[in-house]
């Protein structure tokens, strides 16, 4: 995921994506993709509220579904029935803290390690009883950090390594 895209960048995936290209989405998509923290969408109305006046929160979540249909974000379900959305729509792992419901991403070179490890023959054998066809795997890891602060520290890291690539 990166945080340095131009505006022409940004209209041209959401051409490819078939998406009407509005300063309010591009306004939308530029606060998702600069975080790694999982926003609410409430947590998006505010980041952009204020440079985006007469966005109101009905627009936000319109946006934030069609982004999701269109490949450019995903659902996270948290507890309560609460929703937190991802730009990073690869396969990857999360940590949910169970205490806070902070969700943060497992490193790459860690996930990717785990993600490897997952036999093949499993996911065949299950689409095969199942009639499923995996497209996607989405693995939670649900614990608690030692420290609470421990949480809040991995997620700005996550968002300054973000930023930094």
């Amino acid at each position: 995921m990166t945080t340095h895209v131009t505006t022409d960048q940004i209209q041209q995936l959401f051409s490819r994506h078939r998406l009407r290209c509005t300063r309010q989405r591009r306004a939308l998509y530029e606060a998702l993709i600069s975080t790694r923290s999982h926003p609410t969408a409430d947590q998006l109305f505010q980041k952009v509220a204020h440079s985006e006046q007469d966005i109101s929160l009905a627009t936000v979540y319109n946006t934030l579904e069609a982004f999701c249909r269109a490949g450019l974000a995903q659902k996270l379900l948290g507890r309560g029935g609460s929703t937190r959305y991802d730009a990073a729509t690869h396969n990857h792992l999360h940590l949910r803290d169970a205490q806070s419901d902070t969700v943060t991403d497992v490193p790459d070179s860690i996930g990717e390690r785990i993600l490897k490890n997952i036999p093949q023959h499993i996911l065949t054998d299950l689409e095969k009883e199942l009639g499923f066809r995996i497209t996607q795997l989405q693995i939670e890891l649900v614990g608690q950090f030692a420290d609470t602060k421990d949480a809040a520290n991995l997620a700005v890291n996550r968002t300054m390594e973000a930023s930094s690539s």
